[in-house]
């Protein structure tokens, strides 16, 4: 899907926020940083957001909080930025709530950064710092949430494969959609 450019301005001719949506491991943190020097914006990383508004670790706050918790605080922490001319890193859990899918449909542009499974735990096999990975069978974790998540993600307004792509890649993707 092409946008043209006044897609991404709002009535006050401010930059509408774009949401960066995906697994985790899809790359929404480090193409929102690509993507966000392109269009000369501020990029937020939603979870980095929750672990400075609650001064602790998303390892901590799912171990002692729960995932409920997590999720209500996401939520909240997306409504504060669904109104900046940001580019938006969002977790991968928030298309789960479709308050937040509303929210970041009505109120910006969401790009689902889609990536396979295999890609996506190459990616992240190493990592210490996923909750929902911290099982016996990570792979096939993320082939179950995925499988839940992917009707989800796909409402969104642009699609991108990210598989075999650098974060420069994808991002320059985004942006020559967005300006087509």
């Amino acid at each position: 899907m092409f946008l043209n450019i006044k897609h991404i301005v709002s009535n006050d001719n401010s930059m509408k926020p774009i949401f960066l949506t995906g697994m985790m491991g899809s790359g929404k943190t480090f193409t929102g940083r690509v993507l966000a020097d392109l269009l000369s914006c501020q990029l937020v990383d939603l979870d980095e957001e929750i672990v400075n508004r609650e001064g602790r670790s998303i390892n901590d706050i799912f171990s002692t909080d729960g995932e409920d918790y997590f999720r209500r605080v996401e939520g909240e922490v997306l409504l504060a930025h669904a109104e900046t001319g940001e580019v938006v890193a969002t977790g991968g859990g928030i298309v789960l709530d479709k308050r937040n899918r509303a929210l970041m449909k009505e109120r910006g542009i969401v790009v689902y950064l889609k990536s396979s499974v295999p890609v996506l735990y190459e990616r992240l096999k190493l990592k210490t710092d996923r909750p929902l990975l911290k099982v016996d069978d990570p792979q096939g974790t993320l082939s179950a949430i995925l499988d839940v998540r992917e009707d989800f993600y796909s409402e969104a307004t642009m699609i991108i494969d990210t598989d075999g792509k650098t974060p420069e890649a994808v991002a320059k993707e985004i942006e020559k959609e967005l300006r087509a």
